[in-house]
């Protein structure tokens, strides 16, 4: 796991520039930092990068890791890499480590570029291939690991964060906020921040998930390529049987979890009250006979508490749970404003900044690896909108009836969106998106110039429910979880691991037949069987849906805090926001979900205007 950025274009890059840089990227990487620079036919090619040690620690692994005629920086884990390992040696290939480093780059020179078809891992890497004078680049198949790029006909900059490209263009002309991005931020929420490789800066975009990037050093022509093809995810046969769906996604999950305990440092785990994080500590601790140090928030608030789940799962599995309480912090702003300069970027939700806490807690007790369930919900369906689907899904099967009945009895009186109250609103409008968004258009109404608010959603099925389920892995939830994620664990040097997105798991979860997904009022019905005898029964069979979430009133006191004067001395943010409209909004203690977002956004906005508008 590591921090990379480079430079590639017509102007020599000086030492400073490049020292300065590695200084940004240490969080990301404090165990070594280098780089290589290069100059190929009066053109710079500087590659640069810092090291968080995770597998074979000795020096020799560090990086840019060279081999004959290639140069290697490299964010990320290959998990499978002692598999592929095996396999190339069989082929007489020498290895002089014990590094995935090493076989990451002779995998590309055995292979080449079809070498990112056989990892299974997380990654953001370039080579620097001489021979065939190239920078070959390539992003994991769910963007679990960042790379951001800006590129003209003269110069090429990436890096894992914002501010390494920033600093390595040195004129400053790469920190023009994206005002479009940040209105759609503050009226619509998180879900639309993925929709396209737009970032909230004018000029710097993202490499898509499953993507592979071509810079031709010779003309600076950039090519990309889809090695990942998310179309054909969903095929046309389908995983029809219950039983087997539970004995497969159980030994897939074992085995990604198998794959992602590999470590030469402690791994500790980020535990929620449900099951999907309770699934990976139980098997871990169970199966694999792991000791498990995990980090859990506690909203006293009863709507996000899970203390009894987690003290059930403590209790069942022996593991070592740390509470972090949250409360009406003092330093909740001063904490925010920092975070959001480390992320450059302002936080999606609530829900990240309370992960953050998580992280630091657990660097400071020096772990280097953390697990956490990410991708759970979009792959076996854990939302509540999945149960109206699935009732769409199945409105001429015989059991439909008999699945209303469950979903009135047990998931209704759980759910607070008022769309989402309405068995038939698929049957109604399977083109509806609204609750996605929730009270949008009147947010919209707040801001000096209005958005387009009409929704846009990918064709990845003809099944109503696998699309949206695919959406939110490609396009809305997963990404910006990640995204968050791993700018907090890197923030303290910490890397974020997650055991649902294994290629394997996510291919046969998503060809499951849409009639078994949700049974007897059980959301991840599959998954709650596939964990029977690991996972305690109550947390099991829990069906209240809360994650990783907190209410905005655990952190400020509204009787106190007054949100208008608070906004009012920004003047960049009095661009985008008619704050004296503002005053109709009655904010209190009792405030609405969305409204909270809502206010939660434009605290964020404020923050990320004051530190970056020119």
């Amino acid at each position: 796991m590591c921090g990379i950025s480079g430079y590639i274009g017509d102007k020599k890059l000086n030492i400073e520039t490049i020292k300065k840089t590695l200084y940004l990227m240490k969080k990301r990487g404090p165990d070594y930092q280098s780089y290589d620079l290069k100059y190929i036919q009066k053109r710079t090619v500087a590659l640069l990068a810092s090291r968080l040690s995770i597998i074979d620690l000795d020096p020799r692994s560090n990086q840019p890791f060279k081999d004959d005629n290639l140069t290697l920086i490299f964010n990320g884990e290959i998990y499978n890499f002692l598999e592929l390992k095996s396999v190339l040696v069989k082929k007489g290939i020498i290895f002089k480590t014990q590094s995935d480093t090493e076989v990451l780059i002779k995998s590309y020179k055995y292979w080449g570029k079809n070498c990112v078809k056989k990892f299974e891992g997380m990654w953001a890497f370039a080579i620097f291939d001489k021979k065939k004078n190239i920078i070959f680049m390539s992003r994991d198949r769910f963007g679990e690991k960042p790379l951001f790029y800006y590129y003209d006909t003269k110069q090429f900059i990436f890096g894992s964060e914002i501010k390494f490209l920033i600093q390595l263009e040195q004129k400053k002309k790469l920190n023009q906020i994206n005002l479009i991005k940040l209105k759609e931020y503050i009226v619509n929420g998180y879900k639309v921040l993925n929709k396209n490789n737009d970032t909230f800066f004018d000029k710097i975009k993202k490499l898509d998930s499953g993507t592979n990037l071509y810079l031709n050093l010779e003309n600076m022509n950039l090519r990309s390529e889809k090695y990942y093809v998310k179309y054909k995810l969903i095929g046309n046969k389908q995983h029809v049987y219950t039983k087997d769906n539970i004995n497969n996604v159980r030994y897939l999950l074992e085995s990604s979890l198998k794959l992602r305990l590999r470590s030469d440092v402690p791994i500790a785990f980020c535990l929620s009250g449900g099951v999907d994080s309770a699934s990976l500590v139980s098997i871990a601790t169970k199966k694999f006979n792991q000791k498990a140090k995990c980090f859990s928030i506690i909203d006293e608030d009863e709507r996000y508490n899970e203390t009894k789940n987690i003290d059930l799962i403590q209790k069942d599995t022996g593991c070592e749970v740390e509470k972090i309480y949250l409360d009406k912090q003092n330093d909740f702003f001063s904490n925010l404003e920092e975070q959001i300069n480390a992320h450059d970027s302002p936080i999606s939700t609530l829900s990240y900044y309370v992960h953050s806490l998580i992280s630091q807690r657990a660097s400071r007790q020096n772990y280097k690896v953390i697990i956490s369930g990410t991708g759970a919900d979009e792959i076996l369906t854990g939302y509540y909108d999945h149960f109206l689907l699935h009732l769409y899904e199945i409105r001429n099967h015989k059991n439909i009836k008999k699945n209303l009945k469950y979903w009135d009895k047990f998931i209704k009186p759980l759910i607070r969106n008022p769309y989402l109250k309405n068995p038939n609103l698929y049957t109604e409008d399977k083109n509806f998106r609204d609750h996605i968004s929730l009270n949008n258009n009147l947010f919209n109404t707040y801001l000096n110039s209005p958005i387009n608010l009409k929704f846009k959603e990918e064709k990845y099925s003809n099944s109503l429910l696998k699309n949206r389920m695919m959406n939110e892995l490609f396009h809305e939830s997963v990404p910006i979880n990640l995204h968050e994620d791993d700018l907090n664990s890197m923030n303290y040097s910490l890397e974020n691991r997650s055991p649902f997105l294994d290629s394997s798991l996510v291919d046969y979860s998503l060809n499951i037949k849409n009639l078994n997904y949700i049974q007897q009022g059980y959301g991840k019905y599959i998954l709650r069987e596939s964990v029977k005898g690991y996972v305690h029964n109550y947390v099991r069979q829990d069906r209240r849906k809360i994650g990783f979430n907190a209410n905005l009133n655990t952190m400020i006191n509204f009787k106190k805090f007054n949100l208008i004067d608070f906004l009012s001395d920004s003047k960049e943010l009095k661009q985008l926001i008619n704050i004296s409209k503002l005053k109709e909004i009655k904010i209190n203690s009792k405030n609405t979900n969305s409204l909270n977002k809502f206010i939660f956004s434009l605290i964020n906005a404020k923050f990320f205007l004051n530190k970056f508008s020119l």
